[in-house]
């Protein structure tokens, strides 16, 4: 990503008339920027912590918190300072991402086989397998390669070889089974969802109603296949009943779930206490932790954030912090050049999906993931 920085940087400077100082450089790319609003407007994702520093009482984490988002600036400038594409050269990238990610998950594979006795035993603990990086992001960056290989199938592209049309269809089957195998239920959540809307959205253009009823049913069926011939996923969905039984007896401190459902919780709660401007993101982890102790007390040893992106946006920087907040998010939707976009929309799908259940773009990887793919989907768009 920070090569991307570097391209635009290049592309300015060659752009640059023969003797203009760098800060006119500096003050002409910004005014691409903010040409471009689409672009502009995720600016607000940065503006929004920054102001609540004025109301944050713990400064050390107010500017983590402002470091992680440090990208809604950057990156934006990037993209709208650097040269157009090729539709070739777009595709290339994410032909690129679906050989890694095959590369990745034989990796994770060959690694569960080695350990399978002592991953699964982790599992019954709610562990999740081991994986590259947080196994939540990697799930998500393979949901989304699942679609994006999808879509390379079906534009017929291929790098230099016609055989390498049936390898990719291949590849991205392989990689949907393999997000069954990871039993990473946020992942999944996802990548149906993507699947859900990919297929509203063929019917609607094609008016061809009948094919919806057996691709749907197909949709139920897969997941069914799946829980009888994984025991990784059959695990998952074990630990997932024990998780809710003890929650909904009282006794679900230690279990992932029913932490989750109590951080929900506790962010309603602080939302409820400061309504319009929130507590301010600096200070969410000390009321997280004074709310859990008041109202959930057997949680307390384990408190955790508001696991679900608006509810964190709203218990730190409240309903002004949520209001700017799903203008950057909504905007480029609004337009119909990226709403009509296929990989664009359907993108969105998955990172709407993982907002309701994870605090995404509040950590670095979660920012990488969001904003990458989203501006490149852009200026893939913005190339034609």
């Amino acid at each position: 990503m920070w090569g991307l920085v570097f391209v635009a940087c290049w592309h300015l400077a060659l752009s640059a008339p023969n003797g203009s100082r760098w800060f006119d450089t500096l003050l002409f790319s910004f005014r691409n920027l903010f040409r471009q609003r689409a672009y502009a407007f995720f600016l607000l994702l940065l503006a929004v912590p920054v102001l609540s520093g004025f109301w944050s009482e713990d400064q050390v984490y107010w500017l983590e918190r402002v470091r992680v988002r440090l990208p809604f600036l950057v990156l934006p400038w990037a993209f709208a300072n650097m040269q157009s594409l090729r539709t070739r050269d777009f595709q290339l990238v994410l032909y690129l991402l679906v050989l890694t990610m095959v590369l990745l998950c034989i990796g994770v594979g060959i690694n569960y086989f080695l350990h399978q006795e002592t991953i699964l035993m982790a599992m019954q603990q709610g562990r999740p397998m081991p994986m590259p990086r947080n196994h939540i992001r990697f799930s998500l960056l393979l949901a989304t390669t699942v679609l994006a290989g999808g879509y390379l199938w079906h534009q017929r592209f291929h790098w230099r070889f016609q055989w390498e049309r049936p390898l990719l269809a291949v590849s991205v089957l392989f990689l949907f089974a393999f997000a069954h195998f990871l039993s990473v239920r946020s992942g999944l959540i996802a990548m149906y969802g993507g699947l859900f809307f990919t297929l509203v959205r063929y019917v609607r253009q094609t008016r061809r109603w009948q094919i919806a009823i057996p691709i749907l049913a197909l949709l139920f069926v897969l997941p069914w296949m799946a829980l009888q011939l994984m025991p990784s996923l059959k695990q998952k969905l074990a630990y997932t009943e024990q998780d809710w039984e003890q929650y909904t007896k009282g006794a679900g401190e230690n279990y992932s779930d029913a932490e989750r459902w109590v951080s929900l919780k506790t962010g309603w709660l602080m939302w409820q206490e400061h309504k319009w401007i929130g507590i301010g993101e600096g200070d969410l982890p000390k009321e997280t932790a004074r709310l859990t102790r008041v109202h959930f007390p057997n949680y307390e040893n384990t408190p955790k954030l508001p696991h679900n992106q608006f509810l964190y946006i709203l218990a730190g920087t409240g309903i002004l912090g949520l209001s700017f907040s799903m203008v950057a998010f909504l905007y480029p939707l609004f337009l119909r050049k990226y709403r009509e976009d296929y990989l664009f929309a359907t993108f969105q799908v998955l990172a709407f999906i993982s907002f309701l259940v994870e605090y995404t773009i509040e950590t670095a990887a979660g920012v990488a993931w969001y904003l990458f793919f989203t501006l490149w989907l852009m200026h893939r768009k913005n190339s034609e």
